[in-house]
């Protein structure tokens, strides 16, 4: 096994700033609990539950997903429910950040993450995250025809919730994305009509990669350990993992594969000044 310490090892920014998103994630799942609400942890946090019984040793962020109903309701609740120190970033909490639909995050208060697509000259919350993904039902289509419409719906939607660089192809596209947009959201819509909806996954505008997984391999849900915390996670987490990352999941990337997104991490900005 590959000694991984000289990219997490304790002390080290990474191993820090995952210790805190650790105490995000367990103060999520208080609320849920406590709420009745339905969560399970996914993603890469799924995969490094799976494979390494926690962080993937060079991920520096935590996904969890929930059906859009609980999804809803945990909005409503967070804002009286969050113990001191904790912000819920969303596109109704900070619409100058320009967000978009079906994704929130938990800020750490006292807290500092850089990655490529901040922008200094908005102000809003910087601090150390987890995600947290509204996940919808959809029809079992074939995974060509989903990866058709779900790169043409992500591409198009998401030009305009980061922050494109100004050149003639971006111009253009500020022209041409909305009506895509439109055009393969509303054929979506209707090849969507009156069909069974067996699988799920995040919205469309928020799947990058990844294939809805059918919902008999979601539910129940079970409790599984990550970081030595029990969590809720599919009932069939190797089906889930295949639909997302392939039939090879289990093997250990080469290292010009692993990805960092943080350009700058600080677990406490209270101890940083400029004079």
């Amino acid at each position: 096994m590959e000694d991984f310490s000289y990219i997490n090892g304790e002390g080290t920014a990474l191993r820090m700033a995952q210790k805190e998103m650790l105490q995000i994630l367990i103060e999520f799942d208080r609320i849920c609990r406590k709420n009745n609400l339905t969560y399970w942890i996914d993603y890469g946090t799924l995969l490094g539950a799976v494979r390494h019984g926690g962080f993937i040793p060079w991920d520096d962020d935590i996904d969890v997903s929930m059906p859009s109903s609980d999804y809803k309701r945990f909005l409503e609740v967070a804002s009286h429910d969050f113990e001191e120190g904790f912000f819920l970033q969303n596109q109704q909490t900070e619409p100058q950040l320009n967000m978009g639909v079906g994704l929130s995050k938990i800020r750490k208060d006292g807290t500092l993450f850089i990655n490529d697509f901040d922008n200094f000259r908005i102000c809003y919350h910087k601090g150390i995250s987890i995600d947290v993904f509204e996940v919808v039902d959809y029809p079992n289509v074939s995974q060509k025809t989903w990866n058709f419409f779900r790169k043409r719906i992500f591409k198009s939607y998401g030009f305009f919730h980061y922050n494109p660089s100004l050149s003639l192809k971006n111009i253009i596209s500020y022209f041409v994305f909305p009506f895509e947009y439109v055009l393969f959201k509303g054929l979506w819509n209707l090849l969507c009509l009156r069909r069974k909806k067996e699988r799920t996954l995040s919205r469309l505008e928020r799947t990058p990669y990844g294939y809805p997984t059918m919902k008999a391999d979601i539910y129940p849900l079970q409790e599984m350990t990550f970081e030595g915390y029990s969590f809720f996670a599919p009932q069939n987490p190797s089906a889930r993992l295949r639909d997302n990352f392939g039939d090879d999941f289990m093997q250990i990337p080469s290292r010009e594969k692993r990805r960092i997104h943080a350009k700058f991490i600080c677990t406490d900005t209270s101890k940083q000044f400029v004079n």
